[in-house]
């Protein structure tokens, strides 16, 4: 299962988030991060932190933010099933 934590530190280019990954699905957790975007769920695919493999508590550094916009981030996990995503957030 995978938490995503609420985003603090903010600047104007930056921003500290951060998950939690407590369960890994039966398939170790090779990447794990958030990842953001202006447009409603955010994937892998875009904008995004890599904060190590594993699971429990990280923290992930945002950066490259545009000041006055709103942007939508969720914590990831990828294992060797998939990728799992966590409860998205708005910034």
């Amino acid at each position: 299962m995978v938490t995503t934590s609420a985003i603090s530190d903010i600047t104007y280019t930056t921003a500290t988030g951060g998950g939690n990954i407590s369960s890994d699905g039966g398939s170790a957790v090779s990447s794990r991060g958030v990842c953001w975007s202006e447009t409603s769920n955010p994937t892998t695919a875009g904008n995004l932190t890599n904060d190590g493999s594993g699971t429990g508590t990280f923290t992930s550094s945002l950066t490259g933010l545009t000041p006055n916009t709103t942007y939508y981030y969720r914590a990831y996990a990828i294992n060797g099933v998939g990728t799992s995503y966590g409860n998205e957030q708005v910034l």
